[in-house]
């Protein structure tokens, strides 16, 4: 990124920050595996001092085990050094089916010890069971129930029992109870109703996650030391303190459909996960950037030898094989970017909304409640920022899930990537470089950046198809006599009707293919390909069959951006990087480089060239100049770009899409900076925006941020 845009104390992380930052991880890694072990050692030396040395003791009184030692997941930074995601580290209290008492009487009187050391505490670990109240007056909990897991290992269960599938929750329970002695076949109770239903609980549980020796039961999460010290004194067999840790994020609410989340490995990804060598109780990336680059994060587990008597009491343990810390990533983000990008296009949204308050009639952009933005550098694909909206917190994600996912605006969507929009009139950009790259005739004559084509208003070339430009629409006049510049800048569609309809579809397609429309990005999370309107496609849609040909007017619409071509805001902005760099397609990507945990490289991606088209000078500097104008060919352009820097100056180009349906129509907006030698290129989409123009704001706002022109106050 340009100097007028570096993050001046995130510089340092190399030298001092990053020394002291590993430094600080060492410690608290150490600490933490320091707890365990000691709590290892304690025992043993409690049963030293009772047995003495293990050569006294016959070997066949001894078991081995090996237990994990857990390795941490890598963190992730954005291009400074800024950490976005990090370990805040943890303790859960297991119980471990290896280590635990053989019978199932001593196994419940020791769940029952484990039970009282937490009751009164936060600890313990969400579970889902289906029942509730007090034995032998068990009834189903219907919220629980509302989970289709939850539904189909009761299902399972009930099979197992060989019940019927209609069997009430009561007879479910009495089942578990006698199966684990908690009641005898008289109806005797062996504990009291309260102590009977936990056991139930807990036992049913065990069974629904198929408990075993490669899948513990875990009791509670992020216990404190009070807990560990009780658990540590009760000596209670198979209840085992699990080192953990849970994904901390540094700036909740930001960059949340980027950086994705983790979690337990679900049961239809096991087989995959366990050929990789992940252990069943493993944390795996499951979207964005956790899941993306998986395979530099994860830390390869460490093992531990345990050695038990016939007691179940601990005579010694050893680290025989030890964890590998996973990789840190770098992405090519900038936070401070990143939030500005994502607060200025929820302002946008807001803005508009507000607006349309204000002009009378309909579809003014008061149904306007969503929309994607994109920052890129226009030389080498990086992403600077990306956001969509509305967005979510990492953070609370577990607690707003129910709500967020019922949100009909779709909030988990990530639409600068899966968004597929039509373009617009940003899509005469595109065709200005397609009529200028290779030989195109009008009237005879070769179409340059010099040619003026006499625009009036109404494009009557054909009888039954007869489109009129915008501003015949508006105000019963033409554009008159303009050249590509002016085409750009004032949007005209009659000049792109005309240039249209001469090249036809297949040539138009085939550069906006060399655009990247239709085509992969090379971003390294999930995306759409968007659409490229052709005579096949349209054979696709679920159209009456008379309507389903190619039509010339199909060409004209597809020449302005309203036809059948739809592109993600990713793929747009891609393309104008492509466009006002000189012609050259990077891929897009995320991933800036990647570091061991000591802070040494150790892998730093290639740039991919995707494309290239041939652009003449003349012809850049026709289309580099027609996007300056567009910046002042409106009031509204004007209000937003008018007071923009000279010195650095600017290009953009709006679009307004037709939605082909009751609702405010999409804004789109493209735009870079600086006019000499770009350097950065945002691309904004707002749902419903009613007009182009309305996304400049959010553009504005950026590109501010970039070009240090407002205080940076996120640091």
């Amino acid at each position: 990124m340009n100097d007028r845009y570096n993050n001046e104390p995130a510089k340092e992380l190399s030298n001092e920050y990053g020394r002291s930052e590993y430094l600080y991880r060492y410690i608290i890694i150490a600490a933490f595996f320091l707890i365990v072990c000691v709590l290892y050692i304690a025992s043993a030396f409690r049963i030293q001092s009772i047995y003495g040395s293990k050569e006294e003791v016959s070997t066949d009184d001894y078991t081995t085990r090996k237990v994990a030692v857990y390795a941490m997941r890598g963190e992730i930074y954005d291009r400074n050094g800024n950490k976005l995601v990090g370990n805040e580290y943890n303790y859960s209290l297991m119980y471990d089916y290896s280590a635990m008492a053989k019978t199932y009487a001593e196994q419940n009187d020791d769940i029952l010890t484990i039970l009282s050391t937490l009751e009164g505490t936060d600890f313990r670990a969400e579970k889902q069971c289906p029942f509730k109240g007090v034995y032998p007056d068990i009834t189903f909990d219907v919220e629980v129930l509302k989970s289709s897991t939850v539904k189909a290992r009761l299902a399972r269960i009930i099979g197992e029992y060989g019940l019927p599938e209609d069997a009430p929750a009561a007879d479910i329970a009495k089942a578990v109870a006698e199966k684990y002695l908690l009641v005898k076949e008289d109806g005797m109770l062996m504990y009291s109703p309260r102590e009977i239903s936990e056991l139930i609980r807990v036992r049913y549980e065990m069974e629904a996650m198929r408990f075993s020796a490669i899948e513990p039961y875990i009791f509670a999460e992020g216990i404190d030391m009070s807990v560990i010290t009780a658990v540590r004194e009760l000596g209670v067999r198979g209840a085992t303190l699990k080192a953990d840790y849970a994904r901390q994020y540094y700036y909740p609410g930001y960059a949340s459909h980027i950086l994705g989340r983790i979690s337990r490995i679900l049961a239809e990804d096991a087989e995959y996960y366990s050929a990789l060598g992940y252990p069943v109780t493993a944390k795996v990336g499951v979207s964005g950037c956790e899941l993306a680059f998986e395979e530099y994060l994860r830390g390869i587990d460490g093992e531990m030898t345990i050695v038990e008597d016939k007691d179940g009491n601990i005579v010694s343990c050893e680290v025989t094989k030890e964890p590998r810390a996973g990789g840190d990533i770098y992405l090519t983000i900038d936070i401070n970017l990143q939030i500005a990008s994502e607060d200025a296009l929820a302002d946008n949204v807001k803005y508009v909304v507000e607006r349309s308050a204000t002009i009378e009639g309909d579809l003014d952009g008061e149904d306007c409640d969503a929309g994607a933005i994109v920052v890129q550098n226009a030389k080498g694909g990086e992403i600077l920022a990306m956001g969509s909206y509305p967005t979510f917190d990492l953070a609370t994600f577990n607690k707003d899930f129910s709500e967020l996912v019922n949100d009909p605006r779709q909030v988990y969507t990530n639409r600068a990537l899966m968004g597929q929009y039509r373009p617009g009139s940003t899509a005469k950009i595109g065709m200005s470089v397609a009529a200028m790259a290779e030989p195109l005739y009008l009237e005879g004559a070769l179409f340059t950046s010099l040619t003026k084509i006499n625009t009036k208003g109404i494009y009557t070339y054909y009888e039954d198809y007869q489109p009129e430009c915008w501003y015949y629409t508006d105000y019963h006049n033409s554009h008159g006599p303009i050249t590509v510049s002016r085409a750009i800048s004032v949007s005209c569609n009659y000049f792109y009707y005309e240039i249209g309809r001469i090249m036809g579809i297949d040539r138009i397609n085939r550069y906006f293919s060399l655009f990247g429309m239709g085509e992969n990005t090379g971003i390294e999370l999930p995306e759409n390909v968007g659409i490229l309107g052709d005579a096949a496609y349209k054979q696709t849609l679920n159209i009456p069959l008379s309507d389903k040909a190619w039509m010339p007017g199909d060409t004209l619409r597809t020449s302005i951006g309203v036809g059948y071509s739809e592109h993600t805001p990713l793929q747009i902005s891609n393309y104008i990087s492509m466009i006002v760099n000189g012609g050259t397609r990077y891929a897009a990507h995320l991933l800036k480089e990647v570091k061991s945990f000591g802070g040494e490289t150790l892998y730093v991606p290639e740039e991919k060239i995707l494309a290239e088209v041939d652009i003449a000078d003349a012809a850049y500097d026709a289309i580099i100049e027609g996007m300056y104008g567009v910046l002042s060919s409106s009031a509204d352009l004007r209000k937003a770009f008018g007071d923009f820097p000279a010195e650095i100056g600017a290009g953009g180009k709006t679009g307004t899409a037709q939605t082909f349906s009751t609702t405010s129509n999409n804004a789109v907006f493209v735009s870079f900076a600086p006019l000499e030698e770009p350097e950065i290129v945002v691309a904004c989409i707002l749902e419903r925006g009613a007009n182009g123009y309305n996304a400049s704001w959010a553009a504005r706002e950026v590109l501010d941020r970039y070009f240090g022109l407002v205080s940076d106050d996120t640091e």
